[in-house]
């Protein structure tokens, strides 16, 4: 004949008790505020120094592939977690527009974290980078005769696949990747 009651308003999420049973300390209950859905994502240590608050984030949710939806990084957890035996950070993101698919706690997905964006930029492959020396590099242009001409060039952002070039370079141009013979 006890009463509990709730210091927030939420939704039940677990009940872990059954009427007229005793209970110890143990949590028997596990409230969840559903109207504002925080997603916590686990980050490699090794990737601490890309991340930051306020910084973009794209979650694909597994129970929805084709609807990603955008939010915000907008805390870091102070203190390393272990999962899985790996050291990892904790973040967690706040989703905008999230009543356009039906979320419910505990959902498991895919999340991107924008560390860096350019547009209207000009991309080439990273195969066709040349370091020169760290942080120094240049691709080999193909001229209109097929001769090579190293270049030094200025990189911005870069990922696996494709490398900002800030200088040297401009839309048209034509570089060797070194994976294909050339004539």
């Amino acid at each position: 004949k006890t009463s509990l009651t709730a210091p927030i308003s939420g939704t039940v999420t677990s009940l872990n008790a059954s009427l007229g049973q005793a209970v110890g300390t143990a949590p028997i209950i596990t409230l969840a505020t559903l109207d504002q859905l925080q997603l916590r994502i686990y980050i490699e240590e090794t990737d601490l120094a890309l991340l930051k608050v306020d910084q973009r984030v794209v979650v694909t949710f597994d129970a929805y592939p084709d609807q990603p939806v955008n939010g915000q990084v907008t805390r870091l957890e102070p203190a390393l977690q272990t999962v899985d035996g790996t050291p990892v950070v904790v973040a967690w993101a706040t989703l905008e527009n999230p009543d356009e698919i039906n979320l419910l706690s505990g959902m498991a997905a895919e999340v991107e974290i924008i560390a860096g964006e350019a547009r209207g930029t000009l991309l080439v492959p990273v195969q066709a980078l040349r370091e020169l020396a760290p942080g120094s590099y240049a691709v080999f242009l193909v001229l209109p005769d097929g001769q090579l001409k190293l270049t030094p060039v200025t990189v911005g952002l870069k990922d696996y696949a494709n490398a900002e070039i800030l200088s040297a370079l401009k839309a048209g141009d034509v570089v060797s990747t070194g994976t294909v013979e050339t004539k």
